[in-house]
């Protein structure tokens, strides 16, 4: 199912190359690096762990990662490392294979503890808590944006940290992804969610530039995303959808990691049509918020 190698660090520090089935890499979103329970509140989690110095952040302590780590993986030739079907995946040092397949990761968020089923196996890149969503989670619990009783749409939604931790502060949130990860989506929300809470967030398929009158145009105080800047064939219909979904008065959060000049390209393409802004950066994450709204609005920021 799985195969790979090591790449020597140029320029990231480490890499690793994953080669994926078609079925198995498409339908889902694959921002690299995973975070499994280590940010923010920590708490033991059920099943298998990292293990000592294998687990998500961005980088430094515990042992280095050769010293932890899932069977060896053959050299791979540098023409190759993002050949199509092949996704170049960086990690920081003290991460390990065996935080993929933890199949639960455990946060605290909004007074809630959170326990999140992660499959791997079973769906790969979209049922993996990532660094972004965690961020972003806690810049929304910092009170920077008020949420209550504010209409907000994810996209990419994967494990549904971020959407559930919107619904708990207040929001009635649309949390979506393909179709292919809607079953794993929706158990995650309604676990994790008081009953009284359910409907407040609605579990919807919206693959991006596709069927979009299923979604009215402008209905949105909020966008939200973490890590879906990554494919660059994917770019035009994210814009696509970003300008359905907006009115004058949506404010789109986009969590990032910046890996590559696509990504920045992407951030341009953005400003064409909308005022884009960073307002946080976690240095500990290397995770950027941008935060962006119709031209009109840019005096707002």
């Amino acid at each position: 199912m799985l195969t790979g190698c090591r790449v020597p660090p140029s320029p990231a520090p480490f890499f690793r190359v994953f080669h994926f089935r078609p079925h198995f890499f498409f339908p889902f979103s694959f921002p690299p690096r995973p975070l499994c329970s280590s940010y923010p509140h920590p708490e033991p989690a059920a099943g298998p762990r990292p293990a000592s110095g294998a687990r998500g952040g961005s980088g430094g302590g515990g042992e280095r990662p050769g010293r932890e780590r899932g069977p060896s993986f053959p050299r791979f030739p540098r023409c190759l490392r993002e050949a199509p079907g092949m996704a170049l995946v960086p990690y920081a040092e003290g991460w390990g294979l065996q935080g993929l397949r933890s199949p639960w990761a455990t946060f605290r968020f909004a007074g809630r503890t959170l326990r999140l089923r992660q499959d791997w196996q079973r769906l790969g890149v979209a049922a993996v808590v990532w660094d972004a969503a965690v961020v972003l989670c806690a810049y929304l619990e910092m009170g920077s944006v008020d949420l209550r009783d504010r209409a907000v749409i994810e996209l990419g939604a994967g494990t549904g940290l971020l959407g559930i931790v919107a619904t708990l502060l207040g929001a009635r949130v649309t949390i979506t992804d393909r179709e292919a990860a809607l079953e794993f989506l929706e158990s995650n929300v309604q676990v994790n969610l008081p009953s009284e809470l359910h409907p407040r967030a609605v579990v919807k398929e919206l693959t991006w530039g596709k069927d979009l009158d299923n979604f009215p145009p402008g209905a949105f105080d909020f966008v939200f995303g973490a890590d879906i800047i990554y494919l660059e064939e994917t770019f035009g219909e994210l814009l696509q959808t970003l300008e359905h979904l907006c009115s004058e008065q949506t404010v789109i959060l986009l969590s990032c990691r910046i890996r590559y000049e696509r990504d920045n390209n992407f951030l341009k393409m953005l400003k064409g049509h909308f005022s884009v802004y960073e307002v946080y950066y976690d240095s500990n994450k290397d995770i950027h918020i941008y935060k962006a709204q119709r031209h009109s609005h840019k005096d707002d920021f």
